[in-house]
């Protein structure tokens, strides 16, 4: 079993979002896409390799965000079966209000960033619920549900190998893990639960699509994260708390993540590169909903108990 790591080039930009391929007795196996918008890069990368976009038979998508699932239609217009968590699906069919809600958020700048999105034909689209097994000739593959980041994410097995989408966390070049906080489905108790539920597949390696294979102890990664998504959720609780409001607690944010980073050792270039694969300014409104949310009584004494 051979893996490959395809750099989509985000942007023009090295190690910011990865495609990772497996061959299979049954074609390649493709684990996310990348966006559209470097769909032609990782087509020129595949054919580096030996490959043609038809040769990508199967699509595995960890969640449908445009980083990870944008190109999913030119691959399935190529041939490609697409296999998606349930509540992903509907979107990858009519795409209408993904589109809507991202543009809330990039504006003008979808395109750039993004690149195009089109409907994928419901012929081709498979639907995987938790613990559900595809047969790729003699390797299978096995979805897990993984909420925390999105409540549509999976993460996926193959013998020892594990795609671990964005609930396993970025990591780029000499940096740490975090936890890419984004609205507006995160949850931090369920984001837990799938760190441990990663931990128990015991994975020789562990694939992340920002960026690549974790190099070093999986466990002391997962230890990384998990205490990260604590201290994350914890900031902002505090803050909230204390009154500051949302352009207060963006600016500050992004200051303490660079400077989280760089005291772990990451250089200037990575520090920029990670607000590239993980907007800090996104971590805010997926935040303060999860607080306000999950735990109104935590940011707001008066406020009564979600429980």
């Amino acid at each position: 079993m051979t893996v490959h790591v395809f750099d989509t080039r985000q942007l023009g930009r090295p190690g910011i979002i990865a495609a990772t391929a497996v061959e299979t007795p049954d074609g390649l196996a493709l684990f996310d896409t990348g966006p559209e918008s470097t769909f032609a890069h990782l087509a020129e990368q595949l054919s580096r390799a030996g490959f043609a976009g038809e040769n990508v038979r199967h699509v595995f998508l960890s969640h449908i965000h445009f980083d990870h699932a944008g190109a999913a239609w030119r691959f399935a217009q190529l041939g490609a079966k697409i296999y998606v968590h349930p509540r992903g699906a509907p979107h990858l069919i009519d795409p209408s209000r993904l589109i809507d809600s991202a543009r809330r958020i990039y504006g003008g700048e979808m395109e750039r960033l993004w690149g195009k999105f089109a409907p994928i034909p419901e012929e081709n689209v498979t639907v995987l619920h938790d613990l559900d097994t595809v047969r790729l000739g003699s390797l299978e593959v096995r979805a897990l549900e993984t909420p925390g980041h999105a409540s549509h994410h999976h993460v996926y097995q193959w013998e020892d190998h594990v795609f671990g989408g964005d609930v396993a966390g970025v990591r780029l070049g000499g940096g740490p893990p975090i936890p890419p906080f984004v609205p507006p489905e995160l949850h931090i108790e369920s984001w837990l639960d799938s760190i441990e539920k990663i931990r128990a597949l015991n994975a020789a390696k562990l694939y992340l699509p920002h960026f690549g294979p974790v190099e070093g102890s999986i466990p002391a990664h997962l230890d990384a994260l998990a205490e990260c998504v604590r201290r994350w959720a914890t900031w902002f609780r505090d803050r909230i708390r204390a009154g500051q409001n949302k352009e207060q607690l963006t600016s500050d944010f992004a200051q303490s993540v660079a400077e989280e980073l760089r005291g772990a050792g990451a250089t200037e270039n990575e520090v920029r590169d990670y607000e590239c694969a993980d907007p800090s300014f996104m971590a805010v409104s997926g935040a303060l909903r999860y607080w306000q949310k999950y735990h109104p009584e935590a940011v707001d004494p008066a406020a009564p108990s979600s429980a």
